[in-house]
């Protein structure tokens, strides 16, 4: 049987330590709730995956999008930073810090500057290239995002001795501020996981921290007399999207293998998704109990990951949404076309459920006054021809799901 390298904290200790922290999280001077139209709206911007200085596309994309949305919060959805430069002289942080080398600190600075410039909230997971090669540790990122963003960073490490960092949670305030009537949770899933016989996978959000997400989750229902509707937030993509979408198969004509012992096909089940598939989802082989820590609890109205750059689709699996972001940034792989960042809106007078959308560096690109063409060194036509592409697809496959 495999087991891992790195050590697991065991169940007692979490719940020796700070599993008895309040629900509310500890958020500054900012308090996040319906706005007076009993509208809540969250941005989820995945796989900026850029270092100092940020590739002007990238900015001016995520600039456009924050005008043309207005969010009340950001999630950054993980890979958020490169370090490349982290050695070069004159990007080193002053004063001392406590990873391996004091690194580039500028490229946080640029990626929050424009939530803090419209003074937009904003929290995040980490993902597994923020953690890829010599970088300084998550806990160490996380001080450069709260230094950068001020009381506008509202990430946190709920309990330091979870697997991870920044694992937490944001209660959002009904409009009235009677009660938490909203919730988001943010899950560090880790970045990769090594084996005894030498090989390695992604990880996966692990069980010290579903114990401390079902403690938190039900004392937010004592607190509120009612379970309180929420999402879920982490980077990697959980492994029931193979459950809900691809056929399963024999291991030795599978593309995905699970520890388990189930195998699927690399074929979608078109029928069983909306929105657009371009590559093979990339979760980790191992599970911990996530879904059915969801299922068990009944808060959770969708997790929602990054990771996967050039998809954004949906789909359900034991009543609860598998939820993908594609990529914001024009660093990292995928077409300049195929950007994005999507939108959640939550109706205060029916939590229960959410309005989704992706807004498309395309859609972005052909509005009014954008400087998106020039920043990419694209051409509006291109912008354009994607953008009806994209459009209709997504047509077809809202068809193709409904008639089901």
């Amino acid at each position: 049987m495999k087991k891992f390298l790195s050590v697991v904290l065991s169940v007692v200790m979490v719940l020796s330590m700070s599993l008895l922290a309040s629900a509310e999280a500890p958020a500054g001077d900012v308090t996040l709730s319906f706005s007076d139209d009993g509208k809540f709206k969250i941005m989820n911007i995945c796989d900026i995956q850029d270092d100092y200085p940020l590739n002007p596309a990238t900015v001016t994309f995520v600039c456009e999008a924050l005008d043309a949305a207005q969010p009340d919060i950001v999630v950054l959805g993980g890979d958020n930073v490169e370090l490349e430069n982290a050695h070069e002289d004159g990007f080193h942080a002053e004063g001392p810090c406590d990873a391996p080398y004091c690194s580039n600190t500028k490229v946080f600075d640029q990626v929050v500057a424009p939530f803090v410039e419209r003074n937009i909230p904003f929290t995040l997971v980490f993902g597994n290239h923020d953690s890829q090669g010599d970088k300084p540790t998550r806990e160490w990122q996380l001080k450069q995002y709260q230094r950068a963003g001020g009381d506008l960073c509202l990430a946190y490490d709920a309990v330091e001795e979870l697997h991870g960092c920044a694992t937490h949670n944001l209660p959002v305030m009904s409009s009235d501020n009677s009660k938490v009537a909203f919730n988001l949770w943010m899950f560090d899933c880790g970045d990769y996981v090594f084996f005894d016989d030498g090989t390695d996978a992604y990880d996966c959000v692990r069980k010290d921290q579903l114990d401390w997400y079902k403690q938190v989750s039900t004392q937010l229902e004592k607190d509120n007399g009612g379970k309180v509707p929420s999402i879920a937030f982490q980077h990697i993509i959980v492994e029931e999207i193979f459950n809900a979408v691809f056929f399963k198969c024999p291991p030795a004509l599978s593309l995905r293998k699970f520890d388990d012992g189930t195998a699927y096909s690399f074929i979608p089940n078109m029928f069983k998704f909306s929105g657009i598939m371009y590559e093979l989802p990339c979760p980790s082989v191992f599970n911990d109990g996530q879904w059915d820590a969801f299922v068990e609890r009944g808060d959770v109205l969708g997790c929602v990951t990054g990771h996967d750059h050039v998809n954004s689709f949906i789909a359900t699996y034991k009543g609860i949404d598998i939820i993908q972001s594609p990529s914001a940034s024009f660093e990292s792989y995928s077409d300049n076309t195929n950007r994005g960042v999507r939108m959640f809106t939550i109706d205060e007078k029916n939590p229960w459920t959410y309005e989704t959308d992706i807004l498309t560096s395309a859609e972005i690109a052909v509005m009014e006054g954008s400087k998106l063409p020039e920043a990419s060194g694209m051409s509006v036509f291109a912008f354009k021809v994607f953008k009806f592409f994209h459009d209709f697809l997504n047509m077809l496959m809202d068809i193709i799901v409904v008639k089901q």
